[in-house]
């Protein structure tokens, strides 16, 4: 993938994603480039800058059996990860700045793993999306990642607990434990 990093940061994810061509249509990612936002607390003195990337996965999926007759040139060439490019995830990966800039706003729960999920957007045709956002994050040589390791529409989901937003920051930045959920000892 692109070789130019907006960023100095220790890993490898990519920080500005490659063009994808399909069927003569150039479908672009600058939406997806790696990008930071400074945080602050709306009670406490504190401010979190926090570095986003994004993995292929919030425009690709995973090929299944009945994908047989995908043609070659709809896999999205990623080394480790062969995947097909999915327009339905690319078209909603667009919204996903305008997500992560509100991201205090947003209804924030445990996704397992270790992961963060928010849901619930509209679509271009103004329709509500169950659209499952994963985040994993951590701290690494002093900066604050949120890395969205995937994003797909989803089914509604059964009720989940919300995690405070400013909670994760607050435990990062302090390098104490991030919350989890309640039912984990």
């Amino acid at each position: 993938m692109s070789k130019k990093r907006l960023f100095n940061l220790p890993d490898a994810a990519v920080q500005q994603w490659k063009p994808f061509h399909l069927d003569e249509k150039e479908y672009v990612f600058n939406h997806l480039d790696a990008v930071k936002h400074t945080f602050n607390h709306p009670e406490r003195q504190e401010s979190y800058t926090l570095f986003f990337t994004f993995s292929h996965h919030t425009f690709t999926r995973s090929p299944t059996v009945s994908d047989a007759k995908v043609r070659a040139c709809e896999y999205y060439q990623y080394p480790s990860d062969l995947r097909i490019f999915d327009i339905t995830r690319y078209e909603l990966s667009k919204q996903l700045p305008e997500i992560i800039k509100n991201l205090p706003e947003q209804f924030l729960f445990h996704g397992g793993y270790g992961r963060y999920c928010s849901v619930k957007i509209q679509d271009r045709s103004g329709e509500e999306v169950n659209y499952q956002i994963v985040y994993r994050v951590w701290k690494e040589r002093g900066k604050m990642r949120f890395h969205i390791e995937s994003a797909y529409p989803i089914e509604p989901m059964s009720k989940v607990k919300k995690v405070n937003f400013w909670s994760i920051c607050h435990n990062l930045l302090r390098g104490k434990k991030l919350p989890e959920p309640a039912n984990r000892k």
